[in-house]
């Protein structure tokens, strides 16, 4: 992350990175995307979207967007231990230590969609959405990547936030959660553009403005946590997605389930090299 990207994040939440994903990539994910889907209650892992195509594998892993991760959500401790390793070995690899916690797959905003809720903030997740900043490290909870299939920027609508809420200690008023009873002032929309990626902290207050064009938005979440924390139930199998050729040891680190990453776990994928 550059200075303006630390300072952005730091003060409202959020972050806009343009051209993540490229136009060959955004047209694969519009075609290949099969239903929406929510992980309120356990989503079959047979049929969700890491099986659809190839590039919902590679964005487990974005040359553009995985450093970023890294300095939000990521290890710092363990990523530093993993580098000196790796320049006294180069056969040690560098492994993510941030993991994917789940997907979702928004297709249900169309014209006359009046607004949604207001969510987000850390006094009532449970401890696994939350904000700090300390000794110029970032620390992170539950951390959201929007990756927008159709271009926002035209009519205002799609994703909103009010920025600095990250930090913020009071509870948000009830009157002003509804979004569909009109946008107070003090909500700010996020458009982007297609292949832009949103990326913001599940303690800042957002929601999803009304939508007033033809095009229905589609809209892609990945959602990543620390190694050590969840907020789905329902854990990614990395042996689910061995087959695949696109796989690497970096993707499979990602999948794996909620652990402190020590050496030994149970839960560690084994390398693809060993099958």
């Amino acid at each position: 992350m550059n200075e303006e990207q630390r300072f952005r994040f730091d003060a409202f939440g959020y972050l806009i990175i343009p051209d993540v994903l490229s136009a060959v990539q955004v047209e694969e994910l519009r075609g290949t995307l099969r239903q929406p889907t929510e992980q309120f209650d356990p989503a079959d892992q047979e049929v969700i979207p890491l099986h659809w195509s190839k590039v919902w594998r590679d964005m487990l892993d974005l040359p553009t967007l995985s450093p970023i991760l890294e300095e939000l959500i990521g290890n710092h401790g363990l990523r530093a231990r993993q580098e000196a390793r790796s320049k006294q070995d180069p056969k040690v690899q560098v492994l993510p230590t941030f993991r994917l916690d789940h997907i979702n797959v928004h297709t249900h905003v169309g014209r006359n969609f009046k607004g949604g809720m207001l969510h987000g903030g850390w006094q009532s997740t449970g401890g696994c959405q939350y904000f700090g900043y300390h000794d110029g490290r970032f620390y992170n909870g539950l951390v959201s990547v929007s990756f927008e299939l159709y271009d926002t920027r035209a009519n205002g609508g799609g994703f909103g936030c009010i920025p600095g809420t990250h930090k913020g200690n009071l509870p948000l008023p009830e009157p002003w959660r509804d979004l569909s009873q009109g946008v107070p002032d003090f909500v700010t929309p996020v458009a982007a553009a297609p292949g832009d990626a949103i990326v913001f902290t599940e303690a800042l207050i957002h929601g999803t403005l009304p939508w007033t064009v033809d095009e229905t938005r589609k809209t892609v979440f990945y959602k990543f946590s620390p190694h050590a924390t969840s907020w789905s139930a329902n854990y990614f199998n990395p042996d689910d997605y061995r087959g695949y050729a696109d796989m690497d040891d970096r993707k499979m680190a990602v999948l794996e389930p909620p652990s402190a990453r020590y050496p030994g776990r149970p839960t560690r994928p084994k390398p693809l090299s060993e099958g």
